[in-house]
Parts: C-alpha cells; sequence; structure tokens
C-alpha cells in the first residue's frame, strides 16, 4: 500500500490531514511531529509522499528538504510543503529537482486531496502553483 509521511508539529492539523488522506484517498499515512525524525521514518519506510512544514522543531521543513534531496537513498520522494510560509518553501523548492510543490495554510480540504493524488499517481498539471507573494516579486 502507497503511504504518505505527514511532518507536522500541530497535532489537530496533523489529525485533520491523517484522517482526510486516509478517508479519501487508498493512502496510509504516519505523522511525526519533528523535522529530526523523518529521517529515521524515511529509512524505515520510504514514503510516495512527504508532506513537510517548514516550522518544525528540530530540524525545520528546509533542513529536512535539503537532507531528502541530497541523499541518494531518498531519491524521487515527492515533496508537498504545506506550510504557513509559502515563500520560504518556494526558495528551496524552485532551487530543487525533483518534483516537488507549495500549498500556503490555511488551504483548501479538496484542493489537498487533488494534489496529493496527482502527486502520488505521478501525474503533473500544467504549471506548478507558485504563491502570489513569489510571482509578484
Amino acid at each position: 500500500m502507497k503511504y504518505v509521511l505527514i511532518a507536522e508539529d500541530d497535532p489537530d492539523l496533523a489529525e485533520v490531514l491523517s484522517e482526510a488522506i486516509g478517508e479519501r484517498t487508498c493512502l496510509a499515512t504516519h505523522v511525526v511531529p519533528n523535522g529530526a525524525l523523518v529521517p529515521d521514518a524515511i529509512a524505515a519506510s520510504r514514503p510516495d509522499l512527504l508532506i513537510l512544514d517548514v516550522s518544525l522543531p528540530g530540524l525545520s521543513g528546509i533542513d529536512v528538504f535539503d537532507l531528502v534531496r541530497n541523499d541518494p537513498h531518498y531519491l524521487g520522494i515527492p515533496v508537498l510543503f504545506l506550510t504557513g510560509s509559502p515563500e520560504r518553501a518556494a526558495e528551496s523548492a524552485l532551487a530543487a529537482s525533483g518534483e516537488q510543490r507549495v500549498m500556503a495554510k490555511p488551504f483548501d480540504l479538496d484542493e489537498l486531496i487533488r494534489v496529493v493524488d496527482q502527486m502520488v499517481d505521478g501525474s503533473k498539471p500544467a504549471t506548478l502553483p507558485v504563491p502570489a507573494a513569489i510571482a509578484a516579486a
């Protein structure tokens, strides 16, 4: 079974994400509340998608992203930044290779499920969404 690793330190949001993805897709989920736990979670079971918040205790989402993109064992894992700091995530995502997207909090749950499905299935939209703050710069 395909699964999504969610790195989110807000327990209420982590529960909403895990339940929504589990109920509305055919994907299992695992939540870690600390960025420093992500490498071990990936090593234990390679996810089909990694959802990262930028502001995590331990290691920030940006630091986790850099680790994932620079380790050959983790190559090919798509990353979805789900964050209140989309401009910070977009800077890292634009500079990296592989599939990554950025969604700002607050987000539309239906849109999130659509993006998760696309990323796990490997289908890509015509254009990657760029946060308005980045597009305007």
